[in-house]
């Protein structure tokens, strides 16, 4: 059993789609995480309500199948490492329940250098409904009573959770890979992948996948802005008491988002607002990582710096 934890971010839905669902992959996914599937609620429960035998029933259901097939069963899905809006509050109650119900299992995490993955976790949280700027969302309000989870820079401070994956299952059985390396040498990537899981990747495999293949462009940071103001008038998740929730003003905000895709907008307005949001993050991270990066790249056997990691 292979148990991908993501992070966000790093090629998840590739590996999905393209390798875990290959017919020509040693390795098969487990299915769709539809609202009912037993790897949802294994997340979902609470942590009083969790019973380790009951999930582990559910889900050997889906694995015998592929089991049957000669095939490494794949749990996939980026959320079991928890989640940047939440700031990571259950990354390590998500690890200790993957262990109590797969304690066999080897695990898989992929890691990406701090500053565009929080660039790429921000813009997530806005498509999602989102309502605060850059600023307030990497540095939230704190409060004693600590009532409501929230994004947390630690949460990118990768060694704790890999450190603790790496207690728990042993490091042996915990590969930890750099997005940068899926960027560079992709097929390199997806071999170490197979080759983890005790299966070698077929040359006809890796010759078959589209390595520039990308799920969807990253929306600008302009388009950003828009949205950021028209999730005013949306209830959300993220925004659950809108000022307004109104079709006729959402309607007038994805228009005016629209247009800020398009031609109309000179490429370097739309380059300039990319560049603010780039700067801010910058700003507010400055070299927090740098002695965290320092510890991960001990602790996982890579070479950040050679990826240009702050080390």
């Amino acid at each position: 059993m292979i148990l991908h934890i993501g992070y966000h971010k790093t090629a998840t839905s590739w590996l999905q789609r393209q390798v875990f669902a290959n017919p020509l992959s040693p390795l098969r996914t487990i299915g769709k995480l539809g609202d009912d599937h037993p790897i949802r609620q294994l997340v979902r429960a609470r942590p009083l309500d969790f019973d380790a035998a009951a999930h582990r029933a559910r889900i050997e259901a889906l694995i015998r199948p592929i089991l049957d097939e000669s095939l490494v069963p794949v749990i996939s899905w980026e959320r079991l490492s928890g989640h940047a809006v939440s700031g990571g509050y259950d990354s390590k109650e998500l690890a200790d329940r993957l262990h109590a119900v797969f304690p066999e299992g080897k695990v898989l995490a992929v890691i990406r250098e701090q500053r565009a993955v929080i660039v790429s976790s921000y813009k997530q949280y806005v498509m999602g409904g989102g309502r605060a700027p850059v600023e307030e969302f990497l540095e939230p309000p704190g409060s004693r009573n600590m009532r409501l989870p929230a994004f947390d820079l630690r949460f990118y401070e990768y060694e704790h959770l890999l450190g603790h994956y790496q207690s728990l299952f042993g490091r042996d059985a915990v590969l930890v890979l750099a997005f940068d390396q899926f960027i560079r040498e992709p097929a390199a990537f997806v071999s170490a992948i197979c080759a983890f899981a005790g299966r070698a990747a077929s040359d006809r495999l890796l010759a078959s996948l589209p390595y520039d293949y990308v799920r969807r462009p990253s929306h600008s940071a302009l388009e950003l802005s828009i949205r950021r103001r028209g999730n005013a008038f949306a209830r959300s998740e993220l925004n659950p008491v809108p000022a307004l929730d109104s079709k006729l003003l959402r309607r007038i905000m994805k228009t005016a988002e629209h247009v800020s895709t398009a031609r109309l907008v000179p490429e370097q307005v739309r380059a300039k607002h990319e560049a603010a949001l780039r700067a801010t993050v910058e700003r507010i991270i400055g070299d927090r990582y740098r002695e965290s990066n320092r510890r991960t790249a001990e602790l996982a056997g890579l070479d950040l710096a050679g990826y240009g990691w702050p080390v």
